[in-house]
């Protein structure tokens, strides 16, 4: 009978922890679409700004998400390969929803902006030095780069390697390790 309850007590807490890791996921690539749809409607999309404000968003939801994650959850131990799957987890879920938006923002909202992408893209080779010839052969690689459901890939995986790379650094500062009882007598033997 206690064993049965202990069973029913460790699903629940699977659980939980999974849904605070899918919230946190929603809730961070929901800020991240917050960002990308502040920085289009003020035209700073490619300002140092909105990087900054991309790295605050993973920064912010990765630490605080480890922080809670090890109090609620861990009973205040935090590993530091689980800080990282934690936060590499929660990237990936962000990635997905950064994906809607972004797919919703260019089939829906703003149809002209592949378009618009394209000839970013043009102008950026023209004024490298490339010829217009050279720079129209490359007319269906640029179609290829632009296409929404590329871009969304691109997204999941892009968001989910950014939100490792910031895990990596952050789950040094939040891990936590058991005391060693007998570490401490030692020291005082010694």
């Amino acid at each position: 009978m206690d064993n049965l309850s202990t069973e029913k007590t460790d699903r629940e807490l699977q659980k939980n922890k999974a849904r605070f890791i899918l919230n946190q996921g929603a809730f961070m690539g929901l800020a991240l679409a917050g960002v990308f749809w502040f920085t289009q409607v003020t035209g700073l999309e490619t300002s140092f700004l909105n990087n900054v404000l991309t790295w605050l968003v993973y920064i912010g939801f990765i630490h605080i998400s480890m922080v809670r994650y090890r109090q609620n959850y861990l009973g205040g131990l935090l590993g530091y390969g689980q800080g990282v799957w934690l936060g590499t987890r929660m990237g990936m879920l962000a990635g997905i929803i950064l994906g809607a938006w972004m797919f919703l923002y260019m089939k829906v909202i703003n149809p002209g902006y592949t378009d618009e992408l394209i000839v970013q893209m043009q102008e950026s080779y023209l004024s490298m030095g490339m010829s217009e010839n050279e720079v129209a052969q490359m007319e269906d690689l640029f179609s290829l780069v632009a296409n929404p459901a590329l871009m969304i890939t691109s997204g999941v995986f892009g968001a989910g390697f950014t939100a490792l790379l910031f895990s990596l650094i952050i789950a040094i500062f939040q891990r936590r390790r058991p005391q060693d009882p007998f570490s401490n007598a030692m020291k005082n033997i010694e």
